[in-house]
Order: C-alpha cells, then structure tokens, then sequence
C-alpha cells in the first residue's frame, strides 16, 4: 500500500548531461530515422544545437542512475502488484545532445479506489536547463492492485 504521507515528497534533484552516444542508441532503439535525432551535422543544418532527443527521451533520463525498487520501496510500491496505469508529457523546450538538464521530481497524489483493491500513485517530474527553464512536464501513475 502507498503510503499517504509521501504526497508532496520531493526526491533529489538529478543534475545530467545528455550524452550523444546514447541518444543516438536511444533513436536507433525505437526505430528513428529522422537524420536530426541521429546525425549532427543534419541537426545544426536544420537549426537545433546538436542532435535532437525525441520527445519521449525526456522521461529515460528520469531512470537515470536509479532502480524502481530504490526509489519506490520507501513509499510502499511493492513490484510484485505494480502495473502501469498512465504516462503523459508536456513540452516547452528542446532537449540536445550536449545539453545539461535538471529534474526535479515529486509525489503529487496517493489514492485508493476500488475500496481499497486499488492504490494509485502519481509523480511529476520537471525537466529543466541549466537557465531553469522548463523543458518538459512528465507524469506518471503507478497502480497497486490488491486481493
């Protein structure tokens, strides 16, 4: 069961740099062919300041250096229950190979329905540049089910 008292908890901060090499893996993973996710020089041509991440990027350096169990275990999330109840981004800035990027991450809602049968869990986590400009909204559901 998640744990009410969590709502409003903020993780650490994750500062990181997106590293070219696995962008490129990240676009040759899901299958990318548009030359700005996966070439420089055909980036800069088209006007961004290196390769481009694709947008769903943004929410893989969220995993960075962190395991479910680590993060989620100290809140109640037991992995055995766990299934995936939604994912939604919003977008505000580009992100590119090179770039810095901060993420700050939060508890924003814990909820049970189902008389119980259900806990919900939702985070947001704020991607942001080294000015402090937001670059992408993320949220994510967990959802425990119950017997």
């Amino acid at each position: 069961m998640f744990n009410s008292e969590f709502i409003g908890h903020c993780f650490p901060t994750k500062i990181l740099n997106v590293e070219e090499g696995k962008l490129k893996f990240f676009s040759q993973t899901i299958g990318e062919t548009n030359p700005i996710y996966l070439d420089k020089g055909a980036a800069i041509d088209r006007g961004y300041r290196s390769i481009l991440a694709p947008p769903t990027y943004s929410f893989s350096l969220t995993l960075e250096g962190e395991s479910l169990k680590d993060k989620y275990e100290p809140i109640g999330l037991e992995l055995g229950k766990l299934l995936h109840g939604a994912q939604s981004f919003e977008y505000f800035g580009e992100i590119c190979a090179g770039d810095t990027v901060i993420i700050d991450a939060k508890i924003v809602d814990i909820f049970q329905k189902k008389g119980g049968a259900l806990d919900f869990c939702i985070e947001e986590m704020v991607v942001k540049n080294v000015k402090r400009e937001t670059l992408a909204v993320l949220t994510q559901t967990f959802i425990m089910r119950h017997k």
